[in-house]
């Protein structure tokens, strides 16, 4: 094991060995030292300094990706590899703006912390690092209308509100793309403002559109490899369709906070960086009731909290933006 890590830590350029409490402790000592001097960089207006960092944690990932032992859930991990990657190259883009470098830098932050939750024991002793303030984390079991649990618990949002002022729009602007007659992903939640890019990654054209109020927009027909967009003005649920293909289907959740997450299949969720204080914990999910419970957090500190979510909404085929029914073939 010792060798190992020796191995890790001279692959990674450090000149002194770190102590070997498991099989990752140096790839993560090694990364949480390079996100420091990230932020630091950041805070002294260095920008061009937080490449040598950035490329730290890409060796990191790189090595922890390639890892395969008992003390590291490597298919759990990977998605978080895959997070992390996707922010250290928004890092990486030229012409940066100091709105979408801070942003950069939280969605750096949120993945390490979730990854911290999801995956390792003991962070009550161990810490969150890079994390601020406290976080909410759990699981949720999906359950169908009767009541048999779902093998998949994806696209389900958890939230936390407050009295507090409307978070400011997302300065990046998320996509939901259209493959193989899908939307991809079928949720997405942003904030109030925020531009939604409606790629068409697809080989047949598409009309997407919604009628839900306070949203209502409709992007015509296009093909592959055009993108168009639409601004998300007003908090609520907006429906996304398609007026050729009536499967596709997307819930685009508006919300006046950031503070939100959403589930991957396992049912996992975290909301990192949050203050110290008393909150509504709210769920959402397309075919199930809004739910709605108090939640305290403390600083620097988690709260894991068990939620059950089950549908209860039988599904019903929209009709197209005419408000008419679909054609037989499309």
């Amino acid at each position: 094991m010792r060798r190992l890590v020796a191995r890790w830590v001279a692959a990674l350029g450090f000149l002194a060995p770190l102590p070997a409490q498991d099989g990752v402790q140096a790839p993560m000592e090694a990364f949480a030292n390079a996100v420091q001097a990230i932020e630091q960089a950041l805070a002294n207006g260095d920008r061009a300094a937080i490449a040598a960092p950035l490329d730290t944690i890409e060796r990191t990932r790189d090595l922890l990706a390639r890892h395969r032992a008992t003390d590291w859930p490597h298919e759990r991990a990977e998605p978080w590899l895959e997070r992390l990657a996707e922010a250290v190259a928004r890092l990486r883009e030229p012409e940066p703006t100091a709105a979408r470098d801070a942003y950069d830098w939280r969605e750096l932050r949120a993945n390490c912390t979730g990854c911290h939750l999801d995956l390792r024991n003991g962070n009550g002793e161990r810490g969150l690092f890079p994390n601020r303030g406290g976080a909410a984390f759990g699981r949720v079991e999906l359950r169908a209308r009767d009541g048999v649990r779902a093998d998949d618990a994806s696209g389900v949002v958890v939230f936390l509100e407050r009295d507090e002022p409307a978070a400011a729009p997302l300065p990046r602007a998320p996509a939901i793309s259209q493959q193989g007659r899908r939307f991809r992903p079928a949720v997405l939640a942003v904030t109030v403002g925020t531009t939604v890019r409606f790629p068409n990654d697809d080989v047949v054209f598409h009309n997407v559109f919604s009628l839900s109020r306070g949203n209502a927009f409709d992007l015509q027909t296009y093909g592959k490899g055009i993108e168009r967009t639409h601004v998300m003005r007003n908090a609520g649920l907006v429906k996304v369709h398609c007026n050729i293909h009536p499967d596709m289907v997307a819930s685009v959740l508006v919300l006046p906070t950031e503070r939100f997450a959403i589930t991957d299949r396992h049912g996992f969720w975290a909301i990192p960086d949050v203050p110290a204080g008393t909150y509504t914990l709210r769920t959402w999910q397309a075919l199930a009731d809004g739910h709605g419970q108090p939640l305290t957090l403390a600083a620097d500190a988690a709260a894991e909290v068990g939620l059950v979510v089950t549908e209860t909404k039988p599904r019903v085929q929209h009709a197209d933006k005419f408000g008419k029914p679909y054609k037989a073939k499309y």
